[in-house]
């Protein structure tokens, strides 16, 4: 154990409550997927508002998303988990259901800012909805023991992945306003799962920064890590809308077929966990990604282009759960809300600056398509340089007994 290592909770793991968590994540994230494929085509196909002003639209939901998870996780380590979990929780319905009542580009703005409709992450990492992110992650620590946690963190975004392409099929049907409107009911429907959920009523202790150091280098890995996802996870999408003019009918099964990639991706999690171990296993898995965003604008046939959309979010997100156990370990239990909310904060912020740089190659590439490569090319470049910071950062870390060790044992 080295001095960024916390001591985990030794707690046994409450099924029960992660069923209802799962369930809830479930709800939010066939909602979720709809509104990732609906709304980019409500703004150009049916709004014809262009691909500048959607970024512009990713761009202020992702500044907004990191701002409510910040402010969210660290409620979450000062006034207690079940506040802050109602909170993250009704945002993404009440966006939805804003939609449904007006689609002016003010109430589009606001609904992707209060929902997170800025497509940060791939359907499995949690892409739209963004700001629940930090506490449920936090409730899945404090719902398992350390033996079960990888596990459990693979599980819980495998369903949600699996939720989340479900979603993504579904929007391909029905007028979009419809998909708005179930969407928003489903995610109205998770907030009846909140009260069976055990939530810790209060911080255990009072707030401190012990582990200002691990959150430090977990927060500066994510800013890179945000910087490359900006550039070009939010325009997965537009990238056929604009060069492949593929439909909505079309677009919606190719995106559920790249969510049900991701979430089979992360039940391999445990099994890299043990094998591999944290840091090898993030470099080996997000590797894979950089050669894939090299590629992808490269080679212009659209079923090369499909397979690499099937693969790259995947790739992104394998070791997601990994990473998480292990900055759980190095962070102490009553500043978790914050470690995950600072982490998103710094990963949201770097990823708006991407969306927004990307935001102009795309409106660029309407009428010069090769500056659709520059935002891919960016992002290889940055991930690289990410784990290499990694790699810097984590290189003597040693998980806790009973969890395969690092490199070097």
């Amino acid at each position: 154990m080295n001095g960024d290592q916390a001591i985990s909770n030794g707690r046994p793991t409450d099924t029960r409550s992660l069923t209802y968590l799962a369930v809830l994540r479930a709800l939010r994230s066939v909602a979720a997927g709809m509104v990732n494929v609906a709304f980019p085509f409500l703004v150009l196909t049916e709004l014809h508002l262009g691909t500048l002003l959607l970024g512009l639209m990713y761009a202020a939901a992702t500044v907004a998303t990191a701002l409510l998870g910040l402010g969210i996780g660290i409620a979450a380590d000062l006034v207690g988990r079940r506040i802050s979990f109602v909170v993250a929780v009704v945002l993404l319905p009440l966006s939805a259901f804003l939609v449904v009542a007006s689609t002016s580009v003010p109430s589009l703005f606001v609904a992707a800012v209060i929902g997170g409709i800025s497509a940060t992450g791939s359907l499995p990492g949690g892409g739209v909805g963004g700001a629940a992110q930090p506490i449920q992650s936090i409730l899945t620590t404090e719902l398992t023991s350390r033996k079960d946690r990888t596990r459990y963190f693979s599980l819980m975004a495998f369903i949600s992945g699996m939720a989340s392409a479900a979603g993504a099929y579904l929007g391909g049907f029905g007028a979009i306003q419809d998909v708005f409107a179930v969407a928003a009911v489903l995610g109205a429907a998770s907030v009846l799962f909140i009260p069976l959920v055990r939530v810790e009523k209060s911080a255990r202790r009072p707030f401190s920064m012990k582990s200002r150091r691990a959150i430090g280098k977990f927060s500066l890995t994510g800013m890179l890590n945000g910087l490359s996802q900006g550039l070009v996870t939010p325009f997965l999408i537009p990238f056929f809308i604009v060069l492949y003019s593929v439909t909505r009918q079309e677009m919606n099964v190719f995106a559920a077929a790249s969510g049900l990639t991701g979430s089979f991706a992360l039940l391999l999690a445990p099994k890299i966990e043990r094998r591999l171990g944290f840091l090898r296993g993030m470099v080996a898995t997000r590797g894979v990604s950089v050669v894939l965003s090299v590629l992808m604008p490269l080679v212009r046939l659209l079923p090369v282009s499909l397979a690499i959309y099937l693969l790259l979010p995947a790739t992104r997100v394998m070791a997601l759960p990994v990473q998480q156990a292990a900055m759980m370990d190095m962070v102490s239990e009553n500043e978790r809300g914050t470690a995950f909310g600072i982490n998103q904060t710094t990963r949201l912020v770097a990823s708006s600056g991407g969306t927004y740089f990307s935001g102009f190659e795309f409106a660029a590439g309407e009428t010069d398509p090769v500056a659709i490569d520059y935002p891919f090319a960016l992002y290889a470049v940055v991930l690289a340089l990410n784990l290499g910071l990694y790699w810097w950062f984590f290189r003597r870390y040693r998980p806790p007994s009973g969890v395969r060790a690092e490199p070097g044992k």
